[in-house]
């Protein structure tokens, strides 16, 4: 009979002694004298659970090899096995902490990917303060004051009509509107009065609009323009301030450049270097003041010898006035109005619109007018031509010269 004692105490990490001992009798082990020292209830049995590592692992293998019977030695079958074994624990802990690494370097790259497109967008975001910008509209506010008009700004693309209905929250169509004579904008404004089709008056509420034909032609759709006040940036993103309202950036339709005739980019040094200088500026309203004896000269850019018919509409697209103008050789016609209607009356003082309907089909018909660049202001803010006491953009001038 031979006995074999092993002491396993530092597989526990622990300052707890703990002994096994057995004896083997003819290659098989004595239950009867095997006996067990040590505290039981911590340490190396607590940890019993928690899986082994690789250290683990190779520290048991080590130690059956050190405590092995030396009558009845382990196989060579069996020891590559259990070699095998750490190998393949040994590849799936590095690939386990390689995967660990990637992970880490993929969360990097995405949260730079982030900053970058949230910078993209806060700079973009502060570029449109002080512009006109074009915001989808889908919900109209009636509050049922007498007297009160709704307007409802339809863009129609290429379409030459549209029919505009407005729906209750029920889902029930209480007025619907035909929107017809678009601008050269393609846009069509109408004005709600708050009645419905049945001849009542709508209950105070909101309206959603829509536009029959939008799901299936992007182009129509309704929407208000308005001048960027500011911007806030939130966790959500950048929020432009339009109207009181705080808007994503992401409902932008349009941009233009307003109002303020910003020289789209041009420096102080080039605005001021056109003082002075002839130009040919796009001219598309006419801003009519019903004044004596008031008129309103505008040149026409067509073909030699062609004859274009020229509209002047107000701001529903309703013509008030029209006249046909032949081009000389030069492709020069002129063009006058005094304020008189269709109906020999004098228009209200308005900003009417000069629509051109060949316009749409040649870039090389337009109205214009001719002139110098008088003044340059608000350089610091970024250059403002003033051309005929208004201001004037960049991308209104046709063409430059020297003023002879």
């Amino acid at each position: 009979m031979s006995s074999i004692s092993a002491d396993i105490s530092s597989l526990t990490k622990s300052s707890e002694p703990y002994t096994a001992r057995a004896s083997i009798v003819d290659g098989v082990v004595d239950n009867s004298t095997t006996t067990l020292t040590g505290d039981r209830t911590s340490s190396l049995f607590n940890a019993a659970s928690k899986e082994l590592g690789k250290d683990d692992f190779l520290t048991l293998l080590v130690t059956q090899m050190r405590y092995q019977d030396p009558l009845n030695p382990m196989e060579n079958t069996e020891f590559v096995s259990q070699l095998a074994q750490f190998r393949a624990l040994e590849n799936s802990a590095n690939i386990e902490a390689a995967i660990g690494k990637l992970d880490d370097s993929f969360k990097g790259t995405i949260t730079a990917q982030q900053y970058t497109a949230q910078s993209i967008s806060n700079t973009a975001a502060v570029s449109l303060i002080g512009k006109d910008v074009r915001l989808r509209q889908v919900t109209v506010n009636w509050t049922a004051k007498a007297g009160e008009q709704v307007p409802i700004r339809v863009h129609l693309g290429n379409s030459a009509s549209a029919t505009v209905e407005l729906v209750n929250a029920d889902g029930e169509v209480v007025k619907t509107m035909k929107a017809t004579g678009k601008d050269s904008q393609n846009s069509v404004e109408l004005t709600w009065d708050g009645t419905t089709d049945a001849g009542t008056v709508a209950k105070s509420g909101s309206y959603r609009i829509h536009i029959i034909g939008e799901e299936k032609d992007s182009s129509l759709y309704s929407f208000v323009q308005d001048v960027v006040d500011g911007v806030r940036f939130s966790v959500e993103g950048a929020l432009i301030k339009v109207d009181g309202k705080e808007l994503s950036i992401g409902s932008v339709l349009d941009v233009s450049t307003g109002a303020g005739g910003v020289t789209d980019g041009v420096s102080p040094s080039t605005a001021v270097s056109l003082l002075g200088k002839s130009v040919r500026v796009r001219e598309s309203t006419v801003k009519f003041q019903a004044a004596e004896n008031e008129v309103h000269n505008i040149s026409i850019n067509a073909p030699a010898g062609s004859t274009v018919r020229v509209n002047i509409t107000d701001s529903k697209g309703k013509v008030v006035y029209y006249q046909n103008v032949k081009a000389d050789s030069k492709g020069v016609a002129e063009f006058s109005w005094n304020g008189e209607t269709v109906s020999g009356q004098i228009a209200p003082a308005a900003t009417y619109t000069i629509a051109i309907p060949d316009a749409k089909s040649n870039p090389y018909i337009y109205a214009y007018s001719e002139g110098r660049i008088d003044g340059v202001s608000n350089i610091s803010g970024g250059a403002q031509l003033r051309y005929k006491g208004k201001t004037i953009s960049m991308s209104d001038i046709l063409d430059i010269s020297v003023s002879s």
